[in-house]
């Protein structure tokens, strides 16, 4: 703005009229002018004024003219300071807050304002030496206890925080602000029942306060109280009806109580004011999955998609979605974009396998069970995947040697004993064939029909398997009075 520019429109029914034209007058005069020790009671009145209408470049303006007649005031350098931290220019008021406190070190409100730029500086360790200088100053300092909390807040030094927030809720019992961070902080203690009378405190005192009703719903849902939670969101809603984080946590607490239904309508409310949010579409997605509709899960996963890419939940979600519905191409396109994303994560390398093992991909889906393993080297199931995959190779060696994994692992898992007999027997291992059998229907007497159905297929095109196999786990299945005959 050009010295020219000034609107000297007055909107303050402080002043009156009389006051108003003194001070437009001193206004035009003074921008003409340069100013004199005269001149320092209007200056000092001047940005008083446009202070007051928020006008901080014309403050600005003026309060240089006022540090040119006045450099040696800490009251003129604070002022400035003010100012510039006003219109963000957290360095220029940093500045005047130190050439304030170089002309008196113990100004309480030069020593805050110093800790307040900092901290929009990201230089919370300063701020805290700041402010507890104000505190050594003027230690019952409300503004500085305030800043001192919220420092140590953003230091997340959480339990320190709560201390400072604790004793002002003692010196004030109806200080919402401080009931408001202490909850805060008990949120981030994980401390959801603490935070709970926290945020009651803050809304006995500002019952409309948005934010406190949707906080409290976070902390109910911590609790595990959904139903509670829905009205504290409900609440956050009446007050403010386009406050879409309460919409969509609304969604999640209906999702957690299985009212699939009923959170798919509320994400829809939630998109309508935040309709590129991808968490929204993801979960709106996961409901729907839940609910067998895949294709419009696929639908909500792609909308998540759009607006991140690399997204790579939904993208696990799609693709668990397009393997439901057969379509195994799609699904591997996904689960190989998500392990490009996320490498480590030992659900999406299994998952994979499986398209892959479907897809009779079978030294790709080796690959990708040896991945998961990699991982995660007691995954019992990814073993016994490993297995199943090198039998299809043919590599039964290798196979037998990841059936016994499972087995060290896990040695009551029936399966890992029913998938090895057969290995053995692509081995010609007759007799640990027979051995992994008997374990297998000893562990799981179930499984004899089923033993019967897969075996009865094989002995056809094998004789030799009905005789060195079958007959001999069938007869001790009869002696042990596991299975009748049937003749």
């Amino acid at each position: 703005m050009s010295n020219d520019d000034f609107d000297f429109t007055f909107d303050d029914e402080e002043y009156d009229e009389f006051e108003k034209r003194n001070i437009n007058e001193e206004i035009k005069r003074l921008r003409r002018e340069e100013p004199t020790f005269s001149s320092i009671a209007a200056l000092e009145e001047i940005i008083d004024y446009f202070m007051s209408q928020d006008k901080y470049e014309d403050a600005l303006f003026f309060a240089n003219k006022l540090i040119a007649v006045m450099p040696v005031s800490s009251e003129n350098w604070f002022r400035r300071g003010e100012i510039n931290e006003a219109l963000g220019k957290f360095e220029e008021a940093l500045d005047d807050y130190s050439r304030a406190l170089e002309l008196n070190p113990i100004e309480v409100d030069a020593l805050i304002g110093r800790a307040s730029c900092l901290q929009m500086l990201d230089r919370f360790e300063e701020a805290l030496d700041s402010i507890e200088r104000a505190l050594n100053v003027d230690p019952g300092s409300y503004e500085a206890l305030m800043n001192q909390g919220v420092v140590l807040e953003k230091l997340a030094r959480y339990e320190e925080a709560s201390k400072v927030f604790r004793y002002l809720t003692e010196l004030d019992p109806a200080d919402k602000d401080a009931w408001f961070e202490l909850a805060y902080c008990h949120d981030y203690l994980d401390q959801p029942d603490k935070s709970l009378k926290c945020y009651d405190k803050v809304i006995e005192f500002d019952p409309y306060n948005y934010r406190a009703w949707y906080n409290r719903g976070i902390s109910l849902n911590a609790l595990g109280k959904y139903q509670t939670a829905i009205e504290s969101y409900e609440m956050a809603i009446a007050i403010d009806e386009k406050f879409s984080a309460a919409w969509y946590n609304r969604s999640n607490a209906l999702l957690s109580m299985g009212k699939l239904r009923e959170a798919i309508e509320s994400y829809k409310v939630t998109l309508k004011y935040e309709p590129k949010d991808v968490a929204t579409w993801h979960n709106m997605a996961t409901a729907f999955e839940e609910l067998g509709e895949y294709r419009d899960a696929v639908r909500c996963y792609t909308e998540a998609l759009k607006s991140d890419a690399n997204h790579v939940e939904s993208l696990f979600g799609r693709a668990v979605c397009y393997d439901a519905m057969s379509m195994y191409r799609k699904a591997l396109g996904d689960f190989a974009r998500a392990a490009e994303l996320n490498g480590s994560d030992p659900d999406i390398w299994h998952a994979r396998g499986d398209v892959e093992f479907t897809l009779e991909l079978f030294q790709a889906s080796v690959a990708s069970y040896r991945k998961v393993i990699e991982i995660q080297p007691e995954n019992v199931d990814a073993w016994l995947d490993l297995g199943d995959a090198l039998s299809e190779c043919d590599e039964h060696e290798q196979a037998l040697m990841a059936y016994n994994r499972v087995i060290s692992i896990s040695p009551d898992w029936s399966e890992a004993y029913y998938q090895k007999s057969k290995c053995c027997l692509q081995t010609g291992s007759f007799e640990d064939a027979i051995e992994s059998a008997k374990k297998s229907l000893e562990l799981e007497p179930h499984k004899i029909s089923t033993f019967f159905q897969d075996f009865g297929q094989i002995q056809h095109s094998n004789p030799e398997i009905l005789i060195k196999f079958v007959f001999p786990v069938y007869e001790w299945l009869v002696n042990e009075k596991k299975y009748k005959d049937p003749r």
